[in-house]
């Protein structure tokens, strides 16, 4: 983002925030977080496939061939499936390695938020004749 250090030393010199703001092309509010004792050199966000990497990896490693979309519906992920994919790509080959299909559990034993898996009952259905 913005060379924090630069605008300590800036602010050291004497000049005033407005100041630096202008010359640095950032936001005055920018150079103030930056001024706080304590704070990083560089800025950091937190991407939201390192929040989701657990959850993937627990999901992986019960079901290692398991799509991403069904992922996606079983950690109620909201973000692009881009990331998600990509996250699941690289999860994936650990996984893979350490599963034996010993350990599997059923499907049904799958929980997640409001949407679990059971057993669904249908009626029957009959069809009439059917002439070609």
């Amino acid at each position: 983002m913005h060379d924090r250090p630069a605008f300590r030393l800036l602010h050291g010199e004497g000049e005033s925030i407005r100041g630096i703001a202008r010359e640095q092309k950032a936001s005055r509010n920018a150079v103030r977080r930056a001024l706080v004792p304590g704070a990083r050199d560089h800025y950091y966000r937190p991407s939201v496939s390192e929040d989701a990497e657990p959850a993937v990896r627990e999901v992986l490693a019960d079901y290692p061939q398991m799509v991403v979309a069904d992922i996606a519906v079983l950690i109620d992920w909201r973000h692009s499936r881009r990331t998600l994919s990509d996250l699941v790509a690289k999860l994936r080959p650990q996984s893979v390695a350490s599963w034996s299909a010993v350990e599997t559990m059923p499907i049904g034993a799958i929980r997640a938020g409001v949407l679990s898996t059971s057993t669904i009952r249908c009626g029957t259905m009959t069809l009439g004749e059917l002439k070609l």
